[in-house]
């Protein structure tokens, strides 16, 4: 049965209706936020924007918004002249999940990485890593049942992190600056539910604490946030101190749900960031107890749309030892501009774009894997056998692609 089309062209355009309000929606609040945000646009007003917040924090009034560093919350900073010389390390991961329908339980994380020796003309380093995990106790939950998607996901991030450390201290002799790179949020949370939790947290800050340690521009690159931390910090700002609690951080108030991304595409030019912020978080207060001050998080947002485009307004994170570092923080501005200007169908940085091409475990690839577990099985004399279902799948997807091909169903 393919998808019935027709019948969803009504729904189809509610949708265009609905999204269009909500763009209309958007525009009103952005104006209301501006508004908030000139009033305290002077930077006399930074001693006064930080208590508020400490007023906040102290009440245990649950803020979750941002805290401003040392510069004045409506500046736009330039980035620097792009560096003549520059190293460039990026890493990212995938992972094929646990399938108990295949003929052996497992998962693999598959680590990608580039180095790029910027100003050198030199062709990018390029590697990938695939561990395979098969043992029970990697496998297995303390309970004894079947590992979620969220605990294999915790151990790729906590790879991927290791993997940068490790790459970007073997390059810790080339060109400066020296950037390391991460796809998403510096924040590494892992709840509850991983068993290993308090292991990975330790493997994540060792990572971490060598990368401070040759002194390189770590940054975690956010595409399309849909962060409020901003948003939230204006919403204190525009309430009394003395109602200030759980409830009333908690309404919406006049910003609703508005988004930060919105309100600085207003304000930055191409290549341009707004000032650093600390992201007021348990996660982040957690970050600070155990690596210090110099690994607490911060971020500040950037445009890295080309000239003619309209606003492309990205998250970028740093730890502390890096927002330390203004003149490194401009020069990592002008490089992640350049690196996403490389690709002229993706506003997105070439490094971390490459790095993902290199880690993804393609289908067929996938399949070819079964197959070798399956053989290796065999050898060892343990029939190796997907379930019914499994082969059922397979089969149906073999018969697809053959029909797609214009080859003969048989």
């Amino acid at each position: 049965m393919t998808l019935e089309f027709h019948k969803l062209t009504e729904q189809v355009d509610r949708m265009g209706q609905y999204f269009a309000e909500q763009a209309e929606e958007t525009e009103d609040k952005v104006e209301i936020a501006w508004q908030i945000l000139n009033a305290h646009a002077d930077e006399a007003f930074l001693p006064y924007i930080l208590e508020r917040v400490q007023d906040a924090v102290d009440k245990d009034a649950g803020y979750r918004g941002a805290r401003p560093i040392d510069e004045p919350i409506t500046q736009a900073y330039p980035p620097a002249l792009i560096p003549d010389s520059a190293t460039i390390v990026a890493t990212d991961g995938s992972q094929i999940h646990p399938n108990r329908h295949q003929a052996a339980q497992y998962y693999l994380l598959n680590i990608g990485t580039i180095v790029v020796d910027h100003g050198s003309g030199e062709p990018p380093l390029v590697s990938s890593e695939p561990y395979l995990f098969y043992e029970r106790g990697y496998l297995l939950s303390p309970d004894f049942s079947e590992i979620k998607a969220t605990v294999v996901n915790a151990r790729r991030t906590v790879a991927e992190m290791a993997a940068l450390a490790e790459h970007t201290w073997h390059h810790r002799g080339d060109a400066r600056p020296l950037i390391a790179m991460l796809d998403g949020g510096l924040l590494f949370i892992a709840t509850s539910e991983v068993p290993d939790r308090n292991q990975l947290l330790g493997i994540y800050f060792s990572a971490m604490t060598r990368l401070e340690e040759v002194g390189a521009g770590l940054a975690g690159y956010v595409d399309r946030p849909r962060s409020k931390f901003v948003a939230r910090m204006l919403h204190l700002l525009d309430m009394d101190a003395e109602y200030v609690s759980r409830n009333s951080l908690g309404a919406e108030g006049r910003l609703g749900a508005l988004q930060d991304a919105p309100i600085f595409a207003q304000l930055l030019h191409p290549g341009e960031r707004t000032a650093l912020f600390v992201q007021m978080s348990p996660q982040n207060k957690e970050f600070r107890r155990r690596g210090g001050e110099a690994q607490e998080i911060t971020f500040f947002y950037m445009n890295v749309a080309a000239r003619d485009e309209k606003p492309n307004i990205v998250r970028v994170e740093v730890p502390m030892w890096v927002a330390n570092e203004r003149d490194l923080i401009a020069e990592m501005q002008a490089l992640i501009y350049l690196q996403c200007q490389q690709l002229a169908s993706s506003r997105f940085p070439y490094v971390l774009t490459r790095s993902h091409e290199l880690a993804i475990v393609k289908r067929e690839e996938s399949r070819q894997l079964d197959t070798m577990i399956q053989v290796a099985m065999t050898r060892h004399g343990i029939p190796g056998r997907a379930s019914d279902k499994e082969m059922g799948k397979t089969l149906t997807n073999a018969v697809r692609r053959q029909g797609m091909n214009g080859r003969p169903h048989g």
